[in-house]
């Protein structure tokens, strides 16, 4: 697009003397930065022949601008919208800024200060007359529009050792002590084991490059990363949460404000190790997709996608092997993890049978448990593997999503502009659409992390008037799943039917025993 703008005869500074650019206020350059857009505007209109009437695309423009002036939330660039978002609130992300019109604008420089001094930072998006800027160390800060002064220089981001200076030396210490370890792409600063951050290091780094081809082969064209990617790594669950306090049971969290991951090694008691180690090694390659995607070019920052595909797609990133080390996998290979967690609540789906509130459920959740993780999961790796056309191009319109736009509601809220959304692209039949989805699922192999530790039978003999008593069968990795599971039956058979079927568990030393009991009583 510069391209076009210099063949076209614009520029994209403004010109004169530079004097007089120092003197331009932040005010005046609000103006400018509209005629700049009304260029634009004017641009795509003659690319695509339908420029007929200059006064009309004049009139046209000033509308638009009225638009914006009048209400806040109007969009304000046609291309940085998704049908159903809405203006999300700089308070959303921890801004002290007031609601105004958004205005993103990624090519712009100012000079504002950080913790060290003055700095060149890249405006992220425009509030108002404030402004969201990006510092060279990639954080994400609100100033306002007295804290900045327009600027001709170049934005710089800081190298891996200048960020790694300021978080050892920066405020309360809480990184005194900590190790740096440095790649291509990322700066790890970390108290865990060493091998611990090999590991991450190495699978982010294999991410990186696997994502990138992904991305190109099917959406669009990725960028590099602009800023060294932080990952900030704690040995304990106290150090973890006295950095940042999380809900019991989370390993790890991607921050698009920060731009930083923070992962913890030590693993929860109580659990099994297994699946905590499976979990942890998993956690790296999610938030590690998170990062990854917020910083190629797919995601845009401060700008919220449905949980569903969000989180799905950091789940179809991020499948992990136990061995080696916790290699990456690829993209788009079985999520070993998600189809460990699904496989009770499937075996239980089959029984009780479809009625597409799996999908829809997800589809619309503000919020997902560990459940819904692996249920979105499986919604982006049935789409992208049978409905390819129409999962790439919803990601492709998703990726224009802008600043400051989301798919947002109150905790506990169903949000239906997903639901329309994912009805516009792929049908309203979520019936059917979740039947042939469970069979997809049931039809993949993965390796489960706990196939050689006991595993528990659920077998029941139920008792019918009309028909031959019927068998069913299940397995788990623990007793209290055999209960939910029987509890589900519920819903299928009556009171009665259920307190004369004949009921037997079973333990077995491992998954596959446990498959044979099954076969053999269902024969």
């Amino acid at each position: 697009m510069v391209q076009i703008m210099e063949k076209a005869g614009f520029a994209l500074r403004h010109s004169g003397g530079k004097a007089k650019r120092q003197q331009e206020t932040v005010e005046n350059r609000s103006s400018w930065n509209r005629n700049l857009r009304r260029h634009f505007f004017r641009i795509s209109l003659l690319l695509i022949g339908s420029l007929v009437d200059p006064e009309a695309l004049d009139a046209k423009w000033t509308g638009l601008v009225q638009q914006e002036q009048e209400s806040p939330t109007s969009v304000q660039n046609p291309d940085m919208d998704v049908p159903g978002s809405k203006l999300l609130t700089p308070s959303s992300f921890g801004f002290d800024l007031e609601v105004a019109h958004v205005v993103p604008c990624d090519w712009e420089c100012v000079e504002t200060m950080d913790e060290a001094g003055p700095v060149v930072a890249k405006v992220h998006v425009r509030i108002g007359k404030d402004f969201v800027v990006m510092l060279p160390d990639g954080r994400l800060v609100a100033r306002r529009a007295g804290e900045v002064s327009q600027t001709d220089k170049p934005f710089k981001a800081a190298k891996a050792d200048e960020i790694a200076d300021r978080l050892l030396a920066g405020p309360l210490g809480r990184f005194r002590g900590m190790r740096i370890l440095r790649s291509k792409h990322y700066l790890l600063v970390y108290n865990t084991s060493d091998e611990f951050a090999k590991t991450t290091r190495n699978n982010l780094e294999s991410m990186l490059h696997g994502v990138q081809k992904h991305v190109e082969k099917h959406w669009l064209t990725p960028v590099e990363p602009e800023v060294p990617m932080v990952v900030i790594m704690f040995a304990t669950e106290r150090e973890y949460q006295a950095y940042r306090e999380m809900p019991e049971g989370i390993p790890g969290w991607y921050d698009m404000v920060s731009n930083q991951i923070v992962l913890r090694e030590e693993t929860m008691a109580g659990n099994l190790p297994e699946i905590d180690r499976a979990e942890l090694v998993s956690t790296i390659s999610h938030e590690g997709a998170h990062q990854i995607l917020h910083n190629i070019g797919v995601q845009q920052r401060l700008s919220l996608w449905p949980m569903w595909l969000n989180e799905g797609l950091a789940e179809y990133f991020a499948p992990t092997s136990l061995a080696n080390h916790g290699r990456w996998k690829g993209a788009g290979v079985v999520n070993d993890l998600r189809m460990f967690e699904l496989e009770s609540y499937l075996q239980t789906r089959y029984i009780t049978g479809f009625d597409g509130k799996t999908i829809s459920e997800t589809i619309g959740a503000p919020r997902l448990d560990s459940t819904g993780y692996a249920t979105a999961w499986s919604i982006v790796h049935y789409l992208a593997s049978t409905r390819k056309k129409e999962f790439n191009e919803l990601v492709i319109q998703m990726s224009k999503l802008g600043p400051m736009r989301g798919m947002a509601a109150r905790p506990g809220e169903i949000i239906p502009e997903n639901l329309q959304y994912f009805h516009q692209a792929f049908g309203k039949d979520l019936k059917s659409m979740e039947t042939d989805m469970l069979k997809y699922l049931a039809e993949l192999e993965y390796i489960s992390p706990v196939a050689r530790l006991q595993h528990y039978v659920g077998m029941v003999i139920v008792p019918s008037e009309s028909s031959e008593p019927r068998r069913l069968a299940c397995f788990f990795h623990t007793r209290e799943r055999v209960e939910k599971w029987k509890e589900a039956l519920g819903a299928v058979y009556t009171e009665t039917q259920l307190s004369n079927a004949d009921w037997t568990v079973e333990q077995f030393n491992n998954r596959d025993q446990a498959s044979q009991a099954i076969r053999r009583f269902l024969k």
